[in-house]
């Protein structure tokens, strides 16, 4: 908004400096005029045929003048205006009527208008009282004209010079606007990204040095992501801390039962035992996958599967089962370490107990309709499970 405001006023200024100097031009040749004007006697006015101004002699040169007197008889005409006329009213004496709004004598009086060639003219004229010999006062009004088609020319050229530059200034400006734009939003882009690391699993923390002012910000989100892990961590020992303080009781009155000889009591209480294990079960599970967070821990499925493989041939050692890991090392789980350990040995736990001697874990492509999801693949030698 600044730069076309800035415009438009260099422009009006600088039009009207060029219309002030033209006036001014055409006053001192008016005033030229009247001092080589001289009355033989009372209203005849003899004037030079060619003037000192050259442009005045040459027909079509855009520099006209003209002499007339009270009627608007022309007494004079320069050679340049001999086929231009000029519009001259007739003028007023200070004791006559003013029928016009026309100029008093000493006032002059600019104006513009079409010639019959199109071509454009600024006039001033002037009304002058002329006292001659033996105080005679003779109304004269003398007229100079000038072409505006160089002014014009001139005007053009100065818009179209100051379009160029204040154009040129305003790409230049917008193009720093925009560099100093993504130069002060580079640092939130920063930000961005490595929230996104975070959130993917590929870092921990943010550790890019930001401005001062996003430095408490970047301060805070650390402080904030440590305190998420924590607690996370915090309470899952805590469940497992209570998982163990109920399973011992829950025990003890398994343990209690072979000593009740009624068989109802016996079996009412066993089974609520039973229900009371599955209860703590279900709710401690529903605990530690409730509310999961949004920032995901990237892990290598092979590598788990590897500890857990590992484990389970200690175990089941006298059984002799060939384990095969098939899962290539570029698969990642996103979550909680201890959830993919904790899936992988059930089901790798309940392969070796209903298989022979062999093994297998692979992957294989997810279903179309499974986004960001990997699909793990426990194979076995043993018969199955019965279609009926």
């Amino acid at each position: 908004l600044f730069l076309p405001l800035a415009g438009l006023v260099l422009e009006r200024a600088y039009s009207n400096s060029l219309d002030g100097r033209l006036q001014e031009q055409l006053k001192i040749q008016a005033y030229n005029l009247m001092g080589l004007a001289d009355e033989i006697e009372p209203g005849v006015l003899w004037l030079p045929e060619s003037l000192p101004d050259e442009r005045f002699n040459q027909l079509g040169s855009g520099r006209y003048a003209e002499v007339t007197d009270a009627q608007a008889n022309v007494l004079w005409r320069s050679q340049s205006a001999v086929n231009i006329a000029f519009s001259n009213p007739i003028p007023n004496l200070p004791s006559e009527v003013n029928i016009e709004p026309i100029a008093v004598p000493g006032q002059f009086v600019f104006e513009r208008f079409s010639l019959p060639d199109q071509q454009i003219i600024e006039t001033t004229r002037v009304t002058v009282i002329w006292e001659g010999a033996g105080g005679s006062e003779k109304v004269y009004t003398f007229i100079v004209a000038e072409s505006l088609s160089p002014y014009l020319a001139d005007k053009q050229a100065f818009r179209e010079t100051l379009l160029f530059w204040l154009g040129g200034l305003g790409i230049f400006l917008l193009a720093v606007d925009v560099l100093a734009l993504f130069w002060a939003l580079r640092p939130l882009q920063r930000l961005a990204e490595e929230i996104h690391q975070i959130e993917t699993g590929d870092s921990q923390i943010l550790e890019t040095q930001y401005p001062t002012e996003l430095n408490r910000v970047a301060k805070n989100l650390n402080a904030l992501i440590s305190h998420e892990q924590q607690q996370r961590e915090r309470y899952r020992n805590t469940l497992q801390d209570l998982a163990h303080s109920l399973k011992t009781p829950l025990s003890v009155l398994q343990a209690s039962l072979t000593k009740i000889e009624d068989a109802n009591v016996k079996n009412v209480m066993a089974e609520h035992i039973t229900r009371m294990n599955n209860i703590i079960g279900y709710q401690l599970q529903r605990a530690v996958s409730a509310g999961t967070s949004p920032i995901k821990q990237k892990v290598k499925v092979g590598h788990c599967l590897s500890r857990v493989l590992t484990a389970l041939n200690k175990v089941y050692n006298d059984k002799a089962i060939a384990f095969s890991n098939k899962v290539p090392e570029s698969c990642l789980f996103y979550g909680d370490e201890n959830d993919l350990l904790e899936i992988l040995g059930n089901l790798c736990d309940n392969a070796c107990k209903y298989g022979h001697s062999e093994v297998i874990v692979e992957t294989r492509p997810a279903p179309p309709n499974l986004i960001d999801s990997i699909c793990i693949l426990v194979i076995d030698d043993g018969h199955g499970v019965p279609e009926k």
